[in-house]
């Protein structure tokens, strides 16, 4: 979703202008996964999103507040994902997990950046990189790990593979290629590609029956 231009009079930018979460959010994930953390400034943002920079400074009070927000956003939209996970014992396993995939596959289709961008947090030590694993990567461990964990005693998951081996193994098969796209998948930005893509991540991970 791109965020019109906001035009204003000289001054103080007023609150209620502060921009749309949505694209401002989008334009920083997608700047700090190409450039990092520290190659990135609030205006090179603010370009990209097409809003004022003193906007963007009053709704998240900085650029840590911003990226922080980032991972919140990040955050909230993989325990949507997960939800199927959660179902309980009247949906059946095989539902459950295929649910769960085709959502969280959705969902990196739709932050295509997100790989890149943890992979880049999680190489530094620091407040970003705890901040990054307690709302991102612990999320997938409390949310799949579970629902992975009664797969595999059930037979489902794929013979000698263990669960914490098999949500690693989904997380960066979807996350790699698409940190890769501009040159692997060059057709990926296409409707017919996103859904051969999803074909494609369902047929590796289809629980067995």
């Amino acid at each position: 979703m791109q965020v019109p231009v906001i035009k204003r009079s000289r001054g103080r930018p007023r609150k209620e202008d502060a921009p749309h979460p949505t694209g401002v959010l989008q334009a920083a994930l997608r700047a700090f996964a190409q450039h990092g953390y520290a190659g990135v400034s609030l205006r090179n943002i603010s370009q990209e999103a097409g809003v004022d920079a003193a906007l963007i400074v009053r709704r998240y009070d900085g650029k840590f507040g911003l990226w922080r927000a980032v991972v919140d956003e990040v955050s909230a939209g993989l325990k949507d994902a997960y939800l199927p996970a959660a179902d309980g014992a009247e949906t059946s396993i095989e539902a459950r997990l295929h649910a769960t995939i085709e959502r969280f596959v959705l969902f990196s289709l739709e932050m295509p950046d997100l790989g890149r961008f943890f992979a880049d947090e999680i190489s530094r030590p620091g407040e970003r990189r705890n901040y990054v694993i307690e709302h991102i990567w612990n999320l997938n461990d409390e949310a799949l790990l579970p629902l992975l964990r009664e797969a595999e005693a059930a037979g489902i998951l794929p013979p000698e593979c263990d669960a914490e081996t098999f949500l690693t193994m989904l997380i960066g098969a979807v996350a790699m290629p698409l940190m890769m796209r501009s040159v692997a998948l060059p057709w990926i930005n296409s409707e017919e590609g996103k859904a051969a893509y999803m074909r494609n991540a369902l047929s590796l991970f289809r629980p067995r029956a």
